[in-house]
């Protein structure tokens, strides 16, 4: 009987590190294509990651674990001189099988365009909301 109860108590400790802990972590990137800056401003209802400007070919990146109840959000504001907007830039009921460790997007003079993990052509494309 003993044993049999140990059995549980491990398959419980090992389905709670799963759930918990066994997620790996998520990253985002977004890429300023354009010859022009672009200042973005990420955040999360937990997290602001900042106000960054991009240079042509710059970066910014960041990685989070999505929460158990898979709501997690990220969402930027984007102003450049081509346009502005504010978008979704991880959304886990989306991205979750979308981006299985990185979800890129590239800043281009027409929007913020996303990329499936080792995609070569866009998935979503966020046209600017408002023009300068």
């Amino acid at each position: 009987m003993g044993s049999n109860n140990n059995k549980h108590i491990l398959f419980f400790v090992v389905l709670l590190f799963f759930l918990f802990l066994g997620e790996a972590h998520k990253h985002v990137r977004i890429i300023n294509n354009m010859q022009s800056n672009v200042t973005i401003h990420c955040k999360s209802k937990d997290n602001d990651l900042g106000v960054h400007v991009l240079s042509h070919d710059d970066s910014f990146r960041w990685k989070f674990n999505v929460n158990f109840w898979q709501t997690t959000l990220f969402f930027c504001g984007f102003n450049s001189q081509h346009g502005r907007g504010v978008y979704d830039i991880f959304k886990a009921d989306r991205d979750q099988s979308r981006c299985l460790s990185l979800c890129l997007w590239e800043v281009q003079d027409n929007g913020v365009h996303g990329f499936k993990e080792n995609a070569t052509m866009d998935d979503i494309w966020f046209e600017w909301q408002n023009n300068k």
